[in-house]
């Protein structure tokens, strides 16, 4: 991969990260003031699904430091 493709990803998955920490937030808030429905567990799914997004970015986000030197060294 070309350091251009690498750039890309590791700022979509940065951008990808920082959204989804605002979208968890809103739908936590939504949640606790009863706009987001608790029947059939929607409000659950809702954030399981933005945790495993969140988790994903932040993984990614791992995977193209290792890449960037390898060796394990993130920093």
């Amino acid at each position: 991969m070309s350091d251009q493709t690498i750039q890309r990803i590791n700022v979509i998955s940065f951008i990808s990260a920082l959204a989804t920490i605002i979208i968890g937030a809103a739908v936590a808030t939504l949640g606790v003031w009863g706009a987001i429905p608790r029947e059939n567990d929607l409000l659950w799914r809702l954030l399981g699904t933005d945790g495993i997004f969140f988790a994903s970015a932040v993984l990614t986000n791992l995977a193209i430091a290792c890449y960037r030197k390898p060796g394990g060294a993130v920093v």
